[in-house]
């Protein structure tokens, strides 16, 4: 475990942008946003009563809705601008729209009422683009360490497939992400995670299209006995840990035990290890991290958040003149070392 930080209220806990994470609490109207390493960057008060229904930040620009507008702040905290929902085209019952600050400080807004993406500048909250982007109504974005393009991803998606979005020369562009529900792109950006409530999961490259490794949990590589669809169930998200390592968390239906989080092959996608925490409790679900290694599990009752990190995933040579095997290349069940 690398840090532990307890936050009263913990309400929600999600990705910052090139800066950590953002977190909201349910009994003051404050986010809290926190480093990479889990260290208090600053905490900034916020100009709503009610309840928050969705967040984003960066370094430089927090931004928070509620179910009547959107409000962008500035690092100090003051009011940069605010937008009632319905003037960026949003239906007035719609309660929750998708919104995302990426690393170049543009905040991307996905429409359902009107089937439309848009790209707003954060500073000033005047519109760069918009573009039509059919799709289902449920949507998420997801952001990609590597560079400043962001994953927007669909419900299943199919026949509207998921999509890494950026501006050209202040025109939105769209790629066509294949495969199931979009979770996640590895630390060097150049493959991307996809998934199902179902149980199926998908890792392909993004630059060809090609998919590395497409299975159900019941038929992954090594798998403990034990472990069944049937009696488990798929929890969003699956992360990258490493470009080589995949954490994928599951659930007992029966409620019979604590959930369990696999490491999986990101090339193969055959299992590695079980996850044992450290811990007298079980820690509570993950969010990511962009640092390679690393992820974060935050814990509503104890209201405290951990950030971990895995050690050395190549074993080390079985003789001084033997070469490094990488983790995927045999069998090698049981704990990954934390640092």
């Amino acid at each position: 475990m690398i840090n532990e930080v307890r936050l009263d209220g913990l309400h929600r806990v999600l990705p910052a942008a090139g800066l950590g994470w953002l977190v909201t609490e349910s009994d003051t109207d404050t986010v809290s946003l926190l480093d990479h390493d889990l260290q208090l960057v600053r905490r900034v008060s916020l100009p709503f009563t009610v309840p928050r229904l969705n967040a984003s930040a960066t370094s430089r620009f927090v931004a928070i809705a509620d179910s009547h507008e959107l409000v962008v702040l500035d690092r100090t905290g003051d009011i940069s601008w605010r937008r009632p929902w319905h003037r960026c085209g949003a239906d007035p019952t719609d309660t929750d729209v998708p919104f995302h600050i990426d690393t170049d400080d543009i905040l991307w807004i996905r429409v359902a009422a009107t089937g439309e993406l848009v790209a707003l500048d954060a500073a000033t909250g005047a519109e760069i683009d918009r573009v039509t982007l059919t799709g289902p109504d449920a949507a998420w974005f997801v952001h990609r360490p590597a560079d400043t393009s962001t994953g927007l991803g669909f419900l299943h998606p199919d026949p509207s497939p998921s999509a890494l979005i950026r501006l050209d020369s202040g025109r939105i562009t769209l790629r066509p992400l294949h495969g199931l529900d979009l979770a996640d792109f590895s630390p060097d950006g150049s493959r991307y995670l996809t998934m199902s409530i179902d149980g199926f999961l998908s890792v392909r490259e993004l630059v060809t299209e090609s998919v590395l490794a497409q299975r159900h949990v019941d038929d992954l590589p090594d798998l403990p006995s034990r472990i069944r669809f049937d009696n488990w169930s798929v929890e969003y998200p699956a992360l990258f840990l490493t470009d080589e390592i995949i954490m994928v968390p599951l659930a007992p239906r029966d409620y019979s035990s604590d959930d369990e989080h696999l490491l999986l092959s990101a090339r193969s996608l055959r299992y590695r290890a079980r996850t044992d925490y450290p811990t007298r409790r079980w820690p509570g679900p993950l969010v990511s991290a962009e640092s390679s290694g690393r992820w974060l599990t935050h814990d509503h009752e104890e209201s405290t958040l951990r950030l971990w990190q895995i050690g050395n995933t190549t074993p080390p040579p079985a003789s001084p003149r033997a070469e490094s095997t990488p983790l995927d290349d045999a069998p090698m069940p049981g704990q990954i070392a934390f640092f």
